[in-house]
């Protein structure tokens, strides 16, 4: 950043929503939660120095809504969000070890590794289907193929954020269900990868290609 004056302006919002390139969803929000009214803190380092300051948000004088029920829209939106993370990072995960993979497939004419490497790579696309409409390729596509698990979860953290107040009744058992249909997904990418990643890194390290990290 250039020296002289410069300005920061919050938009009142949590960190948004991890995102990957080419990354489409449908009647959804990717922005971070409102955060609830109270104490919050500004910090700055200038030159190794450290300033300190602290502001206080208010809610909005004309809204009737309690402070709990927006505490507990806040929470639920935060664990909502959350879970949208750890989908996109799942899809994220998926694509970098899929392109690894092919990549120590085209430097080596071995045909174990070119069994191996095809077997992970079609079970980490099943997983990958299943949590992200991967037929998006613009924002039209959604009303022609069906929304996967990361964009429902990022349509009911918009209808949670929308307003301000106590979320509705059924909130929180659909976001039970989508963890559920989430932890499934996710599982099953475990399950892949520790079944295939170790024996293809095995082959490549006799190989002298370079490993895969799972992470």
């Amino acid at each position: 950043m250039a020296g002289g004056l410069q300005r920061f302006t919050w938009d009142l919002q949590a960190q948004p929503v991890v995102q990957f390139p080419g990354m489409v969803l449908w009647g959804a929000t990717q922005n971070g939660p409102l955060v609830v009214p109270g104490t919050y803190q500004a910090r700055l380092t200038i030159d190794g120095r450290g300033q300190t300051q602290s502001f206080a948000v208010k809610k909005h004088p004309y809204h009737s809504v309690t402070d709990a029920d927006l505490q507990e829209q806040y929470d639920l939106a935060i664990q909502i969000r959350d879970k949208v993370n750890d989908a996109n990072n799942a899809i994220i995960q998926i694509r970098r070890i899929k392109q690894a993979l092919l990549d120590r497939e085209s430097k080596t004419m071995s045909a174990d590794v070119k069994e191996i490497a095809e077997q992970l790579i079609k079970e980490l696309t099943a997983v990958e289907v299943d949590v992200y409409q991967v037929k998006n390729q613009s924002n039209q596509d959604p009303l022609n193929f069906p929304i996967k698990t990361n964009n429902r979860l990022a349509s009911l953290l918009r209808v949670v954020e929308a307003g301000d107040g106590k979320p509705t009744g059924n909130a929180v058992p659909i976001f039970n269900d989508l963890k559920n249909e989430l932890k499934a997904e996710t599982d099953r990418l475990q399950r892949s990868l520790s079944t295939y990643l170790p024996r293809f890194n095995q082959l490549a390290q006799r190989l002298g290609l370079e490993q895969i990290s799972e992470r």
